[in-house]
């Protein structure tokens, strides 16, 4: 059941990617050149405790404020909606607003389980591709280049974040882009303590065949950009300061071909550093708007589509309370006369709006309930509130009515067709009549100047009295938010 209601939006924009960067540093080898690792995004990982008054079967969640060991993320910078967080340690979340520095919402309920104060954790894991590139030093034929990035000292492979490097996440794929020289295969990943891989450091090695080069350029990548089987960025470190990037080294290193990586030293190496940080969650309010418009039609027109014969006998454009009047002036006896109002409507409702009609009564003399000038039925007695019925013959069918037609992208709920004019009847407030209202245009999204022409005909026979007629035509639009 839709419920029309106005609220603010909070527009969230997609966290800034803050590039990493490598500062070259002498060591024992030659340095490779111009080396990058470029991460996807520097957004670190969210590593923190549940905290009391969260409760389970409540979607609200509270933060500590306060650091305990490997849990060192004390606020929600850094964390935006639609993020998916793991609470507890197995089930997932999704954020549905964040509240303040220690408060956010979820589209689900907590499960048992998974709101104990302090024992209870939130992580959201970062996981993105790094990407490093580089120009070789020394042409070594058929041999490897091997990548490492840091780790953990423990529990650097259980697929959460770490505060002291990323961690393997169980699977992780690598790549590389051949070259001349440089035809690649056998790559491998090691998670931290594996075979040829030291402890607190990722090992990953990209094998090739062929004759090597000077200064020729490399691109090997980790992991991938949708984040599948690729490593978990670090979260925040103990000695962490928000808006401070926690750095690490990585090193990028050239063996000979058959090198044991452990034993052996690169002919080329360069040790670098790489930097990871809080996204910035950038919001802004949009007010929830509409506006309405109603603008005269000149005569002459044929605004609903009814043909020439049927062109507007009125200008609404100008005169008094123009546009806000319909002045049919004197009336021929059995002749029809028409006049035209365009309505525009525009909104940033999401469920768009409906632009509805009402009288306040029939056309009655000075403004009176009687005499009056009847609603029209059409030219076979069935038009009302909500059916149509055509109405091309004005002798011994008189009375008040409209038809409609979309311009710009508005639904109207009827229309006339070829040359026929199809007409119903407005509500009356007096009579009250079912609907109390009629549907004049309508749509279920946002609307950018969604236009409809509202046609109005009206024709008398000799038996109405003499004398001035009116009534008062009420729109309302209204928004679904």
């Amino acid at each position: 059941m839709k419920f029309r209601r106005i609220i603010f939006f909070a527009l969230i924009a997609t966290p800034l990617l803050l590039n990493s960067f490598l500062r070259p540093t002498p060591s024992n080898s030659a340095n490779l050149t111009t080396v990058k690792d470029t991460l996807q995004t520097s957004r670190i990982s969210f590593s923190g405790r549940v905290k009391s008054p969260t409760a389970a079967g409540s979607s609200h969640v509270w933060i500590y404020t306060s650091g305990a060991a490997e849990y060192y993320s004390v606020s929600t910078a850094g964390l935006k909606v639609g993020d998916v967080l793991v609470i507890g340690g197995t089930n997932s979340y999704t954020i549905d607003s964040i509240i303040d520095e220690d408060e956010f919402t979820l589209t689900a309920n907590l499960a048992a389980g998974d709101a104990d104060d302090a024992t209870d954790t939130v992580v959201f894991k970062s996981r993105p591709q790094q990407v490093i590139t580089f120009n070789t030093v020394t042409a070594i034929a058929d041999g490897f280049f091997r990548v490492l990035i840091p780790a953990a000292t423990s529990n650097s492979d259980n697929s959460i974040p770490d505060s002291t490097g990323f961690d393997f996440g169980g699977t992780v794929d690598i790549s590389a882009t051949n070259v001349s020289g440089y035809t690649f295969s056998n790559n491998a990943a090691t998670a931290s303590g594996g075979t040829d891989c030291p402890a607190n450091w990722h090992c990953f090695e990209y094998h090739y065949s062929g004759s090597g080069g000077i200064n020729t350029a490399i691109t090997l990548t980790i992991g991938n950009t949708n984040g599948t089987n690729t490593p978990i960025a670090p979260a925040p470190s103990a000695a962490h300061t928000e808006a401070t990037a926690d750095i690490y080294s990585i090193k990028v290193q050239n063996f000979t071909n058959g090198a044991n990586p452990v034993s052996a030293s690169p002919v080329d190496q360069t040790t670098g550093k790489i930097g990871v940080i809080e996204s910035v969650r950038v919001t802004a309010t949009v007010d929830p708007s509409i506006t309405f418009t109603i603008a005269g039609v000149a005569s002459g027109a044929n605004p609903c589509g009814t043909g020439a014969t049927n062109a507007t006998d009125v200008d609404t454009t100008a005169g008094n309370n123009a546009p806000l009047a319909v002045p049919f002036g004197t009336l021929s006896l059995n002749t029809f006369k028409d006049a035209a109002h365009l309505l525009t409507v525009s909104t940033n409702a999401v469920n768009g709006y409906i632009v509805t009609a009402q009288e306040n009564d029939q056309l009655g003399k000075d403004g009176g309930t009687t005499p009056f000038i009847p609603d029209a039925d059409g030219d076979n007695g069935t038009a009302d509130e909500t059916t149509s019925d055509t109405w091309d013959t004005a002798s011994g069918n008189p009375g008040f009515g409209y038809t409609l037609k979309s311009v710009n992208l508005a639904t109207v709920p009827f229309t006339s067709t070829g040359a026929n004019f199809n007409t119903r009847r407005f509500p009356s407030i007096a009579d009250p009549d079912a609907p109390l209202v009629a549907t004049i245009m309508s749509a279920t999204s946002t609307a950018d100047a969604h236009t409809a022409n509202v046609c109005y005909r009206i024709s008398v026979d000799a038996t109405q009295a003499a004398g001035d007629y009116e009534n008062q035509i009420t729109y309302t639009a209204t928004a679904s938010f």
